[in-house]
């Protein structure tokens, strides 16, 4: 077993080991975040399992240590100097470091810690490491005021909890990373005289299974949006993939695009046993008239200028359940000036009541807001309030009167 003594402890890393795994923590953007659960049962389940004063979760910087999560009778600062610190002297080693009595090694002895409150005696580290690379980023440790010891099965439970301590970093940088690489789907602002369209997405997770998208061709303005069944990861990348393949067709007819999109996707989303409802409309400026296909979403909302509304259904099925080979339903409708045209996902619904009355209620929202911005700030609001328990996305194309 790789297990280490003090006196075999290999110098500091190198400078350039510093800067890789300074780059690692903030790519892992844990560092400057408070407790966090999915640590804290590690370092409780550590400090009970051991029968120790102490368990902490550490990350190492360039030449600071962090404490991610701490279980001590003495609460540390945050911030330590990494100099300062067992793990800081222990980031080279390639395996556990164990140190009996730590009045008796000389690397280790004149550390604060061991001299002053909380008189630290006994100490057990094992790595933690991410990347391709297996950077060192830190560490899991077990402290202690008596002398004493771990054998080998406590040695390889230490490392079983630092193997599940780097899964749930290593996991926090995938959501990271796929949380920024959605986000960056999100449509920028497009300019078409006589129009105004915005929109938002809460997601109820880490990511959106919703996606909403518009962009100008010279067929007009292109406007969609799906909802995959459930939520979370594996949905966001399937609205992901659905939303490729419509950026693919951006010049296409409604009918045209969501035909090849549907040839693409919908193997996928039957492989994932998923589906995903789906409204793609394409606007003619000049005459405010909106052609546009509609798989099993059925969730358009028409503000007239009047005072009346319609609410748009539909009678196809969703992507990924629509029989082969049968063709869908091309929809027509006219926004005239001053109509206003709102397209959710379900999400919206559970905001209220969880039926088609809730698109009425959504509608009234809107009549009774200022502006556009007013009411897509009462919609967040409200989704803090009255959690929807689903993604929620909101899109208003608005016509000037």
């Amino acid at each position: 077993m790789a297990t280490e003594t003090a006196s075999t402890v290999q110098s500091t890393t190198p400078g350039q080991d510093a800067a890789r795994r300074a780059a690692l923590l903030a790519a892992l953007d844990v560092v400057q975040g408070g407790a966090e659960e999915r640590f804290e049962r590690i370092t409780r389940i550590a400090r009970e399992a051991f029968g120790v004063s102490g368990s902490f979760l550490n990350l190492a910087g360039d030449d600071h240590l962090t404490i991610k999560s701490q279980q001590s009778d003495k609460r540390f600062d945050p911030v330590i100097p990494l100099e300062d610190t067992f793990c800081g002297r222990t980031l080279a080693s390639p395996g556990p470091v164990l140190v009996p009595d730590a009045l008796r090694d000389e690397r280790f002895r004149d550390l604060p810690m061991v001299l002053q409150d909380p008189n630290v005696r006994f100490y057990a580290g094992v790595p933690l490491r991410l990347g391709a690379e297996h950077v060192k980023v830190g560490t899991l440790c077990l402290i202690d005021p008596q002398p004493r010891t771990l054998d080998d099965d406590d040695v390889a439970l230490l490392q079983e909890l630092g193997i599940w301590a780097e899964r749930e970093l290593a996991a926090g940088a995938d959501e990271d990373r796929l949380r920024s690489v959605l986000a960056g789907l999100e449509p920028g602002a497009v300019d078409v005289p006589g129009y105004r369209i915005t929109g938002l997405s809460v997601p109820h997770g880490v990511v959106s299974g919703d996606f909403h998208d518009w962009h100008v061709s010279d067929r007009g303005l292109h406007v969609t949006v799906s909802d995959v069944m459930g939520k979370g990861m594996s949905a966001g990348l399937l609205a992901a993939n659905i939303r490729g393949a419509l950026l693919a067709r951006g010049a296409a007819t409604a009918p045209n695009a969501f035909g090849a999109v549907e040839a693409q996707v919908a193997p996928e989303l039957s492989r994932a046993e998923s589906f995903a409802t789906l409204f793609h409309g394409v606007l003619e400026p000049a005459t405010g008239v909106v052609e546009f296909i509609d798989a099993g979403h059925g969730l358009v909302l028409q503000l007239h200028h009047d005072g009346t509304e319609t609410i748009h259904r539909s009678l196809d099925l969703p992507l990924g359940l629509h029989p082969v080979g049968f063709e869908r339903t091309t929809g027509t409708l006219e926004l005239e000036p001053g109509d206003v045209l709102i397209v959710v996902s379900d999400g919206a619904l559970e905001l209220w009541d969880s039926t088609l009355a809730s698109l009425s209620r959504l509608g009234g929202l809107y009549r009774n807001s200022a502006d556009v911005g007013t009411f897509l700030g009462r919609i967040r609001a409200r989704a803090a309030s009255h959690d929807p328990g689903d993604d929620l996305t909101v899109v208003v194309v608005e016509r000037a009167a």
